[in-house]
């Protein structure tokens, strides 16, 4: 979940999750509406009756499964559309695709753990934070303070945050990979002695391995450590009436701990659904 090259640890599900395209594929039903269902506000959507979705493929806030959309992200979608009374139809896109389709009012909602961005924010209508990405240590010996990891060799993937904060370690040599899935496999083969990466990519990339997680106690040399980046979902600029609607089903989920039900289904800790003041990185 990072601000442009985002979670590659989909290719560790392999025939799991679809591979998307670099356009946006063919609508796919999700859901139907109820006929006899009254809706809890009543919103005007791109299309009559429909919420439309830009899907992205980054596991485990977005992806496709058995032809339907799921992970995080997705099943907030769908309390939504059910609380509205609307049927889903959602299409693949890629990050770079996704935004200009919510920006020009093509779809109602892009999915894929967005980070609130300024530059998002021109272009699109940002939901109240959904959830944190926290920075997260995998290793066999569940490394989880920052002076544990001096005098190692570690690796993350470029893009994060807190990459920059990570080469500042004094004797420490810290690697930056392309992607999860080049961090995962050097850790596997004794490369490095810990990988930093979200939550949720970690969760992926130690699926059915030996290794533990945990979230990176705070501490000032690495800053995302105290102030982790905060997700969103995108919604069209020009539906205000609509993205104050949606907002509202966020914070009643986090309310009724329905939220932190649904990220403890797809392995992210309680913490992520604790987001703070809505805040934007310039």
């Amino acid at each position: 979940m990072k601000t442009t090259k985002q979670l590659k640890a989909a290719a560790i599900l392999g025939a799991t999750a679809l591979v998307l395209t670099a356009c946006a594929g063919e609508a796919n039903n999700q859901m139907a509406a109820d006929s006899d269902c009254t809706p809890a506000v009543g919103v005007e959507t791109v299309k009559e009756g429909v919420l439309t979705v830009a899907l992205t493929n980054t596991p485990p806030y977005s992806f496709e499964k058995d032809g339907k959309m799921t992970g995080i992200d997705a099943r907030i979608a769908e309390e939504f559309a059910q609380a509205e009374c609307l049927a889903i139809e959602y299409a693949p896109y890629t990050y770079a695709t996704a935004i200009p389709a919510v920006e020009q009012g093509r779809v109602d909602i892009a999915l894929g753990g967005f980070y609130r961005t300024q530059a998002r924010a021109d272009v699109v209508t940002l939901s109240t934070p959904t959830y944190i990405d926290e920075l997260s240590v995998y290793s066999k010996e569940g490394f989880k303070k920052v002076d544990e990891l001096l005098n190692k060799t570690i690796g993350t993937v470029e893009g994060y945050l807190w990459v920059e904060d990570l080469k500042k370690l004094p004797n420490t040599e810290t690697r930056v990979y392309p992607d999860s899935v080049s961090l995962a496999k050097d850790l596997k083969s004794g490369r490095i002695d810990a990988a930093l990466d979200g939550y949720g990519a970690a969760v992926i990339a130690t699926e059915g391995e030996d290794y533990k997680i945990e979230v990176l106690q705070s501490d000032d040399r690495v800053s995302a450590t105290s102030l982790p980046s905060q997700a969103t979902i995108l919604i069209n600029p020009a539906a205000s009436d609509f993205a104050k609607v949606f907002d509202e089903k966020i914070e009643e989920m986090r309310s009724d701990g329905r939220l932190v039900d649904i990220l403890a289904e797809f392995g992210l800790p309680e913490s992520a659904a604790k987001v703070g003041e809505a805040r934007v990185i310039q």
